[in-house]
């Protein structure tokens, strides 16, 4: 082994934990080699993030502002009678009001959005960002070129029906250790 060999394994961990080097390819950063697998017939949903996949969603006419924004999206997993869904979503420039009919939480991938709250508060996401968003909720999208993210929904649940699945999952736990 030589000593260099051993500089880059080192240079390679951070933490302990290994550092892929197809990790921006994966995230949907370079398209120049095939990134789809095949998924396993298992209990699991395997999705990987392909910009080339992504299909026209397109943007309720009556929410755009400004501009032609074109937005394509892909859903990644759905669990539980289409309770909880990933979608990886991307937007062309243009500006447009959001309505949120599902709580969602979303983590910017690539380009940059300045988003505006109905208290007038502006937010401005770039790569690495997360926002979330809460069901009945809207916001001023101003998309200055394009913007890639991935979006995590979710049906929101009052808050009393979450006290009463907690006390039943403990239940369970109790009576089924």
């Amino acid at each position: 082994m030589t000593l260099s060999g051993s500089v880059t394994r080192a240079k390679s961990k951070i933490e302990g934990r290994r550092v892929h080097s197809d990790l921006p390819e994966k995230l949907g950063f370079r398209t120049s080699r095939e990134t789809h697998a095949e998924a396993p017939a298992g209990l699991f949903t395997l999705s990987q993030l392909d910009k080339t996949a992504l299909e026209p969603a397109p943007i309720n006419p009556e929410w755009v502002l400004e501009g032609d924004p074109q937005a394509r999206c892909k859903n990644l997993s759905v669990i539980g009678d289409d309770w909880t869904a990933v979608d990886h979503w991307s937007c062309t420039a243009g500006k447009f009001r959001w309505q949120y009919f599902l709580d969602e939480t979303i983590l910017i991938l690539e380009g940059e959005a300045y988003i505006t709250d109905d208290k007038g508060v502006e937010y401005h996401a770039v790569p690495g960002v997360t926002l979330s968003f809460p069901d009945g909720s809207a916001a001023n999208w101003h998309v200055p070129e394009y913007v890639r993210k991935i979006a995590f929904n979710q049906k929101s649940v009052p808050t009393y029906f979450h006290k009463v699945c907690r006390a039943v999952n403990k239940l369970h736990r109790f009576l089924f250790k």
